[in-house]
């Protein structure tokens, strides 16, 4: 899986593979790491990183794209976004217009429909929340609109591709005479 990571102000991108269980190859730019993962508790990892042991603390809000980290005492906040939907929030913010069939970004599970057909929405509002890789994605409405059409069942697997929803935009009726 890849990642677009930022941390003050410096972006980098970032791909996990795990070749083997509890092993993870890591490449950050151009560099890769060899990473044995391990979370004795939640929100505390320890990982050995070319022979170096460190144990570091994650915590972030569920829906969160942002975590916070501690290492040694130092903090970090660090900003985590799968590459495709970050390549999807900078596609969405060119200013997307008309029909939207939302489709899934990625294969995962539908964790909750938030919305119903009829429904009004706002550009950017969230739609559902798709959990993959034990991560929840908040799923926005690229534009105000009005929800045509939900596919989208909770508890049901969806493939990269698959049609979550329609959002037709909304068109204000102003009366006439």
């Amino acid at each position: 899986m890849a990642y677009i990571a930022t941390h003050q102000g410096r972006t980098t991108r970032v791909k996990v593979s795990e070749p083997r269980p509890g092993i993870f190859t890591v490449t950050l730019g151009d560099k890769d790491y060899e990473v044995d993962f391990l979370e004795p508790q939640p929100n505390i990892l320890s990982l050995l990183i070319g022979g170096r042991s460190f144990e570091v603390d994650v915590d972030a809000a569920p829906t969160s794209d942002v975590f916070e980290v501690y290492i040694k005492g130092d903090h970090y906040e660090v900003e985590m976004i799968e590459e495709k939907k970050k390549k999807l929030a900078m596609k969405m913010s060119k200013g997307v217009t008309g029909r939207q069939d939302v489709k899934s970004p990625m294969a995962g599970n539908v964790r909750s429909v938030l919305v119903q057909p009829g429904d009004r929405v706002a550009a950017g509002q969230v739609l559902l929340i798709l959990e993959a890789m034990k991560m929840q994605n908040e799923i926005k409405s690229a534009i105000e609109g009005i929800v045509a059409s939900v596919t989208a069942r909770e508890g049901v697997a969806v493939a990269a591709g698959d049609p979550l929803c329609v959002v037709e935009p909304w068109e204000p009726q102003f009366p006439v005479g």
